[in-house]
């Protein structure tokens, strides 16, 4: 940084955070549905969670075709600590069920 502008007090910038949608409990009971009410990568069918695929961020936010129904455990412990590797398979699972 250039010792300049080190020393410069600049207002703070107002920055507008994007609120996110808050997914519709018609959405839920659709991929709920689909989903048949078990986890899809488990089979639990207690504790279930909404999961998004291809996350919030991405222009799909309550597509309910990236979307699939997981256990806490799965969706927790799982999906959120090796993302990289369940991303295909998930994927994978909503092309089945939604074609």
């Amino acid at each position: 940084m250039n010792e300049y502008y080190k020393h410069c007090a600049f207002p703070k910038q107002q920055v507008k955070k994007k609120k996110r949608e808050t997914v519709t409990d018609r959405t839920y009971y659709k991929v709920w549905n689909v989903c048949n009410g078990t986890c899809q990568l488990c089979g639990n069918k207690q504790n279930l969670e909404l999961h998004h695929v291809l996350g919030r961020g991405k222009n799909l936010t309550n597509d309910y075709r990236y979307c699939v129904m997981l256990c806490n455990t799965c969706h927790h412990q799982i999906v959120h600590q090796n993302l990289k590797k369940y991303r295909p398979i998930l994927l994978e699972i909503c092309k089945r069920l939604y074609e």
